[in-house]
């Protein structure tokens, strides 16, 4: 019955397009799920119905709109473009220009098999492999000097051949990141809160941004139609910023590039004062194992932080800036292997996929 129903579509000119969207666009997460456009038909079927479809999930369609897809959850910014620039185009001229991998249309008789399958992962044209032989030599290029550059910030365990004096680091003084606030050390904000105007406000730093290392990647919801938006937590330079929820080691100091962002939810930020404490410092010793276990709340199904309790040693500022510069050097080292991870991970599907296409020879 599907089949038919399908078919009966298509040749009414009713189904006008079938747009891929990512998975983990939508309940259930795992599943990539089908928009199907749908439009009353006129006096009669159109004399040759066309159907538009479209792949929004692929990373093809990040390089259409100059945006790179995320692997954790969807790039809304690029999931948008993709699909309203291939339908506007669509209905304003009955057709559009085909991009392997992206879009394509397609008379409907074309479509009426024995299976009317309407994917669009089916009907397009595959595209080059990763961009082609010259991206893939571009990627192992970039894979080559990030691969470098994760040998030159290799840490080593001590500073030289001089061991720490175990006995003095565990006579710390220690203080919480509640009492920190308290005493106006530090500010603590929690995230989530925040509308913006229709077709406005910032991106959002998501807790999945944050613990795999991302740009901002979530939007903020509009504003009830019955009041104005609200200001959302906005991240300065300098803020720290840490996932409540997962029971995960993580704490990132926000930069340049990130400021700017909301605070997204299952998120605290805190804002340290920076005569008193250094962030990379307190970001450091926030991403403590033990200090995590301590603070963590294991009563339900899900891992809670509670940052307040999270605790820090009571040092000078200037050796608290000793310890910053440490772990601002591991922070990079992170970074490093995060690319070179993606990039090598590219560079194998982009061969497999040029070996089998034709488009890389084995020589």
């Amino acid at each position: 019955s599907g089949r038919r129903i399908r078919a009966d579509l298509l040749r009414r000119g009713a189904l006008r397009a079938v747009i891929a969207l990512p998975a983990g666009a939508a309940p259930p997460n795992g599943v990539p799920l089908h928009l199907w456009v749908l439009r009353k038909p006129g006096g009669g079927p159109p004399p040759t119905p066309q159907l538009l479809v479209v792949d929004t999930a692929g990373p093809a369609a990040g390089a259409v709109t100059g945006a790179a897809t995320g692997r954790d959850k969807p790039d809304w910014q690029t999931v948008r473009a993709t699909a309203v620039d291939a339908w506007q185009a669509f209905d304003r001229d009955g057709g559009i220009e085909e991009v392997p991998g992206v879009r394509r249309s397609l008379a409907a008789i074309d479509l009426l098999d024995d299976d009317v399958d309407l994917a669009p992962a089916r009907h397009l044209p595959p595209p080059a492999a990763a961009g082609g032989p010259a991206e893939l030599a571009r990627v192992r290029d970039r894979l080559t000097a990030t691969l470098a550059r994760t040998t030159e910030l290799t840490p080593r365990p001590g500073a030289g051949d001089t061991l720490p004096d175990l006995a003095a680091t565990s006579r710390w003084p220690m203080t919480t990141v509640g009492e920190l606030a308290r005493s106006g050390a530090l500010v603590v904000r929690a995230g989530g809160a925040g509308t913006r105007e229709l077709g406005g406000g910032p991106a959002v730093l998501t807790d999945h941004d944050v613990i795999g290392g991302g740009a901002p990647s979530g939007t903020l919801p509009e504003a009830p139609a019955s009041g104005p938006a609200e200001e959302p937590v906005q991240v300065l330079v300098g803020d720290v910023v840490v996932p409540v929820l997962g029971g995960g080691a993580i704490a990132r100091v926000v930069d340049e590039a990130t400021a700017g962002a909301a605070l997204g939810r299952n998120l605290t930020l805190l804002r340290p004062d920076p005569a008193a404490v250094d962030p990379w410092f307190l970001a450091g010793f926030l991403r403590g194992t033990a200090n995590n276990r301590q603070a963590s709340s294991y009563a339900s199904t899900a891992t809670r932080l509670d940052v307040r309790r999270l605790q820090v040693p009571r040092l000078p500022l200037a050796e608290q800036r000793r310890y910053g510069q440490r772990f601002g050097d591991l922070a990079a080292f992170e970074g490093a292997l995060r690319l070179a991870s993606r990039l090598g991970e590219q560079l194998v599907q982009g061969l497999y996929d040029g070996l089998t296409d034709g488009s890389v020879t084995p020589d």
